[in-house]
């Protein structure tokens, strides 16, 4: 028989159980808590150090895109032009930086050490970054982001997990920005600069880019053209023999181009050079917007244009009114003449700074004088199948 004595016993006995079990129970759920917590933190700092990383990577990379780099490939940088380059993307790297801060910091600074500028195989996606290229093929900058001790970020602060002695977390992040220049094609109702009617041999603008002379600068502050060189060298678009120099379509010189305008004759091409070829010229030409110079298999395709083989002085107001403005133009590889007009057929398309236009005087003195630039715009559109450009046209995108 159970006393009431007996009863009370068992009861502090019960009660008593489950005081510890509610003990034990409050230190797991807090346990839980602070790692949820703090997990949680982590991971929300994990997302801002790769959001930094991609940010900063992609406007280091950024200077792929400059006249410098534009010296650099074509050789005519001097012994430290690779290094202000680099300091120059670390420049960069530091605008964006502060503007992406981590959870739980007000700051993100890229160390020095954590930035490297060099080349990757696009075409592999876990290829290394190359830092011994040849310089004039760099393309991708790689970018790592620090929350950690040795850091001047700091680590990440934790705040539940201290109570088991856990006060702080190393994270990082990596991005790699590259100028991809695997040019496919544009979209010309989204372009960044006018696309003039103008065209070039391809084989002649490619001696250009390598013995054309220097005899004009650009001066990025002001936007002013001098004739003082800069170590850039010009492409003449014109006057240029297709007869004579190794390029037998015939007699004249590279032209322009009819896009769209049919015979409207020159007032319609002014209005080109002034504003550039629209979506409607571009469609009535060769029924696109869109050109693609190379398709899905990194094939090359072509267009025929409609152009004539001189260059009429009467343009040559409009053009100057372009000097110190990038402009794109277009590359091909033959034509057909038949009297004053002609078939182009057109290649590719290129990029440049208008420099200078001269169409009186001796031949070697005339000229339409274009410094090629390295485009990225949102009208350029890229393919892993399309051939390099050798850095001249293409977009800034992460590669990793």
């Amino acid at each position: 028989m159970i006393t009431s004595r007996g009863r009370e016993r068992d009861d502090h006995r019960r009660r008593g159980v489950v005081a510890a079990q509610v003990a034990v129970c409050l230190v797991l759920l807090m346990a839980m808590a602070a790692l949820t917590i703090d997990i949680g933190a982590m991971f929300n700092a994990r997302a801002d150090l790769q959001k930094a990383a991609d940010a900063t990577a992609l406007a280091g990379a950024s200077v792929y895109t400059t006249d410098d780099m534009m010296r650099i490939r074509q050789g005519s940088g001097d012994a430290f032009a690779v290094q202000d380059l680099v300091v120059m993307a670390k420049d960069r790297v530091d605008h964006v930086s502060p503007l992406n801060p981590s959870f739980g910091s007000s700051l993100m600074f890229v160390e020095p050490a954590d930035m490297a500028a060099g080349w990757i195989d696009l075409s592999s996606g876990n290829s290394a970054l190359q830092t011994g290229a040849p310089p004039n093929t760099f393309q991708a900058l790689q970018v790592v982001t620090r929350r950690t001790t040795e850091a001047t970020n700091g680590p990440v602060q934790m705040m539940f997990s201290r109570v088991f002695g856990i006060t702080t977390s190393d994270l990082t992040a990596t991005a790699v920005g590259v100028f991809d220049d695997r040019f496919a094609g544009v979209t010309v109702t989204e372009l960044g600069v006018d696309l003039l009617p103008f065209t070039i041999h391809e084989d002649a603008f490619a001696q250009e880019l390598a013995q054309g002379g220097d005899q004009y600068g650009y001066h990025e502050d002001s936007g002013a053209v001098d004739s003082a060189p800069d170590g850039i060298r010009e492409v003449r678009l014109y006057p240029y023999p297709l007869s004579g120099s190794g390029y037998t379509e015939g007699d004249g010189n590279f032209g322009v181009l009819n896009i769209g305008t049919g015979n409207q004759g020159l007032d319609a091409e002014v209005i080109q050079i002034q504003n550039g070829i629209s979506t409607e010229d571009m469609i009535m030409e060769i029924g696109t917007a869109s050109p693609t110079f190379h398709d899905d298999d990194g094939s090359q395709v072509s267009y025929d244009m409609t152009g004539s083989p001189g260059l009429e002085s009467s343009l040559r107001e409009s053009i100057t009114a372009k000097i110190g403005d990038v402009v794109g133009f277009f590359l091909h590889d033959h034509v057909i003449l038949s009297g004053s007009n002609a078939i182009y057929r057109v290649t590719e398309i290129r990029y440049g700074r208008v420099m200078d236009i001269r169409l009186t005087g001796s031949p070697e003195q005339r000229g339409f004088f274009i410094q090629p630039v390295s485009y990225s715009g949102s009208e350029v559109r890229i393919d892993p199948e399309a051939p390099s450009t050798g850095g001249l046209v293409g977009r800034l995108v992460l590669a990793r």
